[in-house]
């Protein structure tokens, strides 16, 4: 069995991660599997320990929500490293989409089966309103425009977890939010206009379970985007609910693509999300591309 290192992120799962700690040695003792693990105390140290352990120990876990998990990918991005995953965020949105279980133990079993499969990997590369530049790997979701502001505003609430938090982040922003001008390029397609969101989907879902490219395949060699153009209030309540099922497509401001690359221009500052987490509210250029079979993971 191949030797584990574990990153719990302390600050996921209402700060209940750290009381696992018994459980998870427990586990892996009974098991037989060389294992360590940290306990993160600041943004980013998840990614450093990631990229410092994986020579010693092929498989990183991710133990939090899709922020860790985007930490961890980052660290070990580009190398033999292996990613598994112990789902305790608010969203979870990637572990769902891999159909992680819901229940912590059958979490624990996924990971000493040591189960490997390769997936794609996205990067996005982004220019902010200084000139700024900055790049960044993906494994799940990259949300530009209202998405990205929701994704802003749930960072923000602590006592409401999972799709409710989400939702009521939406309802918060949706009447504040303003859609700007943008050039999408894509291979094959152009969209130019005022976007109320592009989504781009490695995964199928984001945002603790919105399902804005609910046809997107992990390993497929493709992203898939969303791209909404500037909805009024009224048309944006009546196509939630069909978003939450993955059936706003049908919807003449709903505009679905796959591309293997995607260039986004704006007028003006866009929140831009990573794996749910924002990397800026003042982005004016973005470039996403994606790395076929790119990284290899635990899955069931």
């Amino acid at each position: 069995m191949l030797p584990t290192f574990l990153i719990l992120n302390p600050r996921s799962g209402s700060g209940k991660s750290e009381k696992l700690i018994p459980l998870i040695r427990d586990h892996f003792r009974a098991n037989k599997i060389p294992f360590d693990f940290h306990v993160t105390t600041f943004s980013d140290d998840a990614r450093r320990v990631a990229a410092e352990v994986m020579k010693s120990y092929p498989i990183v876990v991710a133990g939090g929500g899709d922020g860790t998990v985007n930490e961890v990918v980052n660290g070990i991005a580009g190398s033999d490293g292996i990613l598994g995953i112990l789902p305790l965020g608010s969203g979870n949105d990637f572990a769902n989409v891999l159909a992680y279980p819901k229940q912590f133990r059958q979490c624990l079993q996924v990971l000493t089966k040591q189960q490997i499969r390769s997936i794609d990997l996205g990067l996005i590369r982004v220019m902010d309103s200084r000139s700024v530049q900055r790049s960044k790997y993906f494994i799940n979701a990259v949300g530009i425009g209202l998405d990205a502001e929701v994704a802003n505003e749930a960072g923000k609430m602590h006592r409401v977890r999972g799709l409710a938090k989400y939702a009521i982040a939406a309802m918060k922003v949706l009447f504040r939010y303003k859609a700007e001008f943008s050039e999408v390029i894509g291979s094959g397609f152009r969209s130019e206009g005022k976007h109320l969101l592009i989504s781009i989907g490695n995964g199928k879902s984001s945002g603790g379970g919105f399902y804005l490219t609910p046809q997107a395949l992990l390993d497929d060699g493709l992203l898939d985007v969303c791209m909404a153009k500037n909805l009024s209030t009224p048309e944006i309540l009546k196509i939630f609910p069909f978003v939450l099922i993955g059936k706003h497509a049908k919807f003449q401001k709903i505009d679905i693509k796959s591309t293997k690359k995607l260039v986004v221009k704006a007028q003006a500052n866009l929140p831009v999300h990573v794996d749910g987490e924002v990397i800026g509210l003042d982005i004016r250029e973005i470039s996403v591309e994606i790395m076929p079979l790119g990284i290899r993971i635990i899955a069931p």
